[in-house]
């Protein structure tokens, strides 16, 4: 099922939340988890396995947490940038139901780009979650909300004076932390060869073990191929558990 967008402006496009695909269409995602993903996607030829990299889980406190939807994508830029485009909406507000919220930060390492009142909004609006390049802060309300944020730090501060939203469901790259020390030559090297780009609508899978983008062309080759990389997999802990040897374990069921 295409998403089809209701356009608001040139940085603003809002999906209608009727025509979203049901979550029955994930339905074999939930058999995979996001290790099984990558692994399936790099056997179709995805060389970063879908990795969205540096992702930590800071709610729910509940390691089990598995959250599948398409993304919607925000940009984020330098608060005092007067150049880059201004959303008509908030990009809350212009998340559909049964989203995962993407957001682009990569410039700042101190300031939160999310915090406790965005994650009541979002929840009202059905929102399953947001993943952040970038910073999150007010953890205990998040955990008390139970809704899912993944991002790469934690921090006391918020968006003001240092970052705002710019533009919303367009391709944006998530890369790993930049090093303090590192210089913008390494850094634009490190953006074209590291990370992977989400694009609006790609469906976003986050568990305990971090987040994995799918290019939605490829859902249900990534399910038929890990399923059988899976039942492998199953294969392998058997023998291993009757204690047979890991090298041989191997080159039996995987070839090598």
């Amino acid at each position: 099922m295409q998403l089809q967008p209701r356009q608001l402006s040139r940085s603003c496009a809002i999906y209608d939340e009727n025509k979203m695909a049901p979550d029955d269409r994930y339905g074999g995602l939930e058999e995979l988890t996001t290790c099984e993903i990558s692994d399936a996607l790099i056997k179709l030829g995805i060389a970063s396995g879908g990795h969205i990299p540096d992702m930590n889980l800071y709610s729910p406190s509940n390691e089990s947490v598995k959250v599948i939807g398409p993304a919607f994508t925000v940009k984020m830029v330098r608060w005092d940038d007067k150049e880059s485009p201004k959303p008509e909406h908030h990009f809350v507000d212009a998340s559909p139901a049964g989203s995962i919220i993407v957001i682009s930060a990569p410039f700042i390492r101190r300031a939160a780009c999310w915090g406790g009142l965005m994650s009541r909004a979002a929840k009202a609006r059905g929102v399953k979650g947001v993943i952040i390049q970038g910073g999150c802060r007010d953890l205990a309300e998040h955990r008390e909300l139970d809704f899912p944020v993944f991002a790469q730090y934690h921090s006391t501060l918020g968006q003001k004076t240092f970052v705002r939203p710019s533009e919303l469901n367009l391709p944006i790259h998530m890369d790993f932390i930049q090093s303090p020390h590192s210089s913008e030559q390494s850094d634009a090297a490190s953006a074209r060869e590291d990370g992977v780009f989400v694009k609006p609508g790609d469906i976003i899978v986050a568990d305990i073990d971090g987040c994995v983008s799918i290019p939605k062309h490829l859902t249900e080759e990534v399910v038929r191929t890990g399923r059988e990389m899976k039942q492998v997999d199953e294969k392998v802990r058997k023998d291993l558990e009757k204690g047979k040897g890991v090298k041989e374990t191997m080159a039996k069921w995987r070839g090598g």
